[in-house]
Parts: C-alpha cells; structure tokens; sequence
C-alpha cells in the first residue's frame, strides 16, 4: 500500500522538526505548505491532525497548528528520558552490533573528529547523526528507536544549535570515542554508562543550557 498524500506531508513536517528547522512556538502555515506541496489544503489539515494526535503540534481554537513550546521543566524531563533510552540502546547495540558495523562506527567516529578539526558545525552534526544511526540499528530494537526519535524530534528545537558552542564538537568526539571504546568491546555497562554521560544534560549544564535558550522558546 503506497504512501497517502497526507503521510508523505506528515513526514516532511517531521524531517523539518528533527532538524530544528521549525523552532517552537512557530505557526504552521497551511497556505505556505499547499503552495509546497502544491496540493489543497486538505491534505495539509489531515497531516497536522496526525501531528497533533503524535504531540508534535498543538492545534488552538483561534491560533491555529503551531510547533509546541516546552517548560523548563517538561524539557528536564524530556531530555533525561532521551539519556536513559539512548544509553539502553548503546546497552544494546554493544551485545548485538556486528563486525562490519563496528567497522562502519570507526570510520563514522573518524568523520566526527575531521568535522570538528576543521570547526565545521553542518558537517558534524551530519556525522553525529550517523553515528548515532549506526548505534540505533545495531540495538535491534525498534520500538525503543521509535521513542528515541519521537523524543529527538520534539526537543530538536531547542538542541539544534548546540555544536554552535565554543568547545562542544571536540567534547562531543571525546565522548563518541568512550562508546565507540566500549562498543567495540562488547562492553554493555560501559557504553551504556558512557551514552548516559553523552546525552545527558543535569544539574550546572542544565542550567548552562537552558540560559543559553531564547525565552521566546519556552513554555512560561
């Protein structure tokens, strides 16, 4: 069964959300996404209706679809729920990943390190994303991948620009580099331990972090 005009739509919407593309609090322009998409405006409805029934809109009476601000405190939540699932998938990619895919992660940890030598954001996160990816298809576990991605793409918008901070690609490689350590030796308890410090944001970074966010972002 092929894809219907408003999945095609939905997916599209969502590309644009995990990429930080719309940022929270942004108004969902049915007009602009006909013209997009060069279909009525029927489709587009329906495709934000599944957005909104998934959480990744909000649909007022009078405003119409905008892409949801989050408090800080729903943040915190968000964020530390994406730890602990993205270190369960490191737990286990680290008993299932196979050689050739160890292989694959060495060279996606390579393209990180030449990324941020060279101080090149776009670059790095393409090659963040690929490591990640590698990850995620060595866990073997597509239900926890699925919530992985839904809780990436409902806080993209507020970590979109994070490799635009002084010193967070290196810091990121060195931190790619103890799980990639520990992925290739088959070691769950580290490389779950070492995501959990990658993803995380708690305390003093947390508050760093949220500082750093425009106040138009958030939720009051």
């Amino acid at each position: 069964m092929g894809t219907t005009l408003a999945e095609s739509i939905r997916l599209t919407i969502i590309r644009d959300l995990s990429s930080g593309a719309m940022r929270p609090g942004q108004p969902i322009d049915e007009r602009a996404l006909s013209e997009r998409f060069n279909v009525s405006r029927t489709p587009i409805r329906e495709a934000i209706l599944q957005l909104a029934a998934q959480g990744f809109v909000v649909v007022g009476p009078r405003t119409g679809a905008s892409v949801p601000k989050l408090s800080i405190h729903m943040l915190r939540e968000l964020l530390e729920l994406l730890g602990e699932m993205e270190a369960t998938a490191a737990k286990f990619a680290a008993k299932r990943m196979r050689p050739a895919e160890k292989q694959e992660l060495a060279a996606s940890l390579a393209q990180c390190g030449t990324a941020a030598q060279a101080d090149d954001p776009a670059a790095y996160q393409l090659a963040n994303d690929r490591f990640h990816e590698l990850i995620y298809a060595a866990a073997r576990n597509e239900a926890l991948v699925a919530q992985i991605r839904n809780l990436r793409t409902r806080s993209a918008g507020y970590t979109a620009d994070r490799f635009e901070s002084p010193g967070r690609m290196r810091l990121s490689v060195l931190e790619h580099t103890r799980i990639a350590e520990a992925l290739q030796r088959s070691d769950p308890a580290e490389a779950q331990a070492a995501m959990l410090d990658h993803i995380s944001i708690g305390g003093r970074d947390f508050a760093e972090f949220v500082s750093g966010l425009p106040e138009a972002l958030l939720k009051d």
